[in-house]
């Protein structure tokens, strides 16, 4: 038809699909100048060409098909400048929320580099501390109770607000009793006691929110090592050499040691690449 052009036409000139434009038409957004009683075709005005270029433009801003279809109708300029002026505010948020998650993920891929790089040729290594708040779990978990270990994690990020989820974080861990010390110098006992061994799951806060009431981990010194795996004898085995470490170096035991999963199994399908870090409190070597 003179004039007109037809749905391929339209859809090719504004780089949308036919399925696209058939929708609009479909749901009133954009229909077409004429469509063919015979054939069904149809064909769009070439002044419809601006509409559609509206459309994406609104489309890409972030507004819905409702909100289009209600700028659309009975437009003006100062109901369009209202509009327009809306989309800015909406602009603006989205531009403050994405700061924010840009700066998160900076954080954690710090984190991760940092961490890496602490140890060089060493698997052991004393670091300074400052104080850090966590929210803990108010039952223990079992070391063999996975099933329970993994709602409690859950339960944890449920505790705090945050922009994205606990993702490549180094914010979950658990704490490691100081009763059980003397058990796991002598390794080969230990393993025989996996089963009644518990832990104290809890999750860092930082910059979140907390729902709950938070505790503190004390600024300080920590004779510190990290393992790879998910399996509890590596973790173990690295525990007790701590511990032979903070012996042979005089080393005094605040507390309870801090366990801390640093990389974890959302960056990887390689197990052994999920990393640990042991944190064990001390006041300095004895004189």
């Amino acid at each position: 038809m003179q004039n007109m052009l037809s749905i391929g036409e339209m859809a090719k000139l504004r780089n949308v699909t036919v399925d696209t434009l058939r929708h609009y038409d479909k749901i009133g957004l954009l229909k077409p100048y004429y469509t063919d009683p015979d054939t069904g075709y149809r064909y769009y005005s070439i002044y419809q060409y601006e509409i559609l270029g509206t459309i994406k433009e609104l489309r890409r801003i972030g507004f819905s098909l409702e909100e289009i279809r209600k700028f659309l109708t009975d437009r003006n300029v100062k109901k369009s400048v209202q509009f327009l002026q809306k989309s800015m505010e909406n602009i603006q948020e989205k531009i403050k929320e994405l700061q924010n998650i840009h700066q998160i993920l900076k954080t954690r891929i710090n984190n991760i580099e940092s961490f890496t790089n602490s140890y060089g040729n060493s698997d052991i290594v004393v670091k300074q501390f400052e104080e850090r708040e966590y929210i803990q779990l108010p039952r223990p978990v079992g070391w063999e109770d996975k099933e329970n270990l993994y709602l409690g994690l859950l339960e944890l990020e449920n505790m705090i607000t945050g922009d994205i989820p606990v993702l490549a974080s180094n914010k979950f861990g658990d704490f490691i009793k100081k009763e059980y010390f003397d058990d796991i110098r002598k390794t080969s006992y230990c393993f025989q006691k996996l089963g009644g061994y518990q832990s104290q799951l809890f999750i860092l806060v930082q910059d979140e929110e907390p729902k709950q009431p938070t505790q503190k981990l004390e600024k300080g010194l920590y004779v510190c090592s990290y393992y790879g795996g998910l399996v509890r004898e590596k973790m173990l085995v690295q525990l007790k050499k701590v511990l032979c470490y903070c012996d042979t170096h005089g080393y005094v035991i605040k507390g309870d040691a801090v366990r801390i999963m640093q990389v974890d199994i959302s960056l990887t399908d390689q197990y052994d690449e999920a990393y640990y870090e042991i944190q064990i409190p001390i006041q300095g070597p004895l004189k």
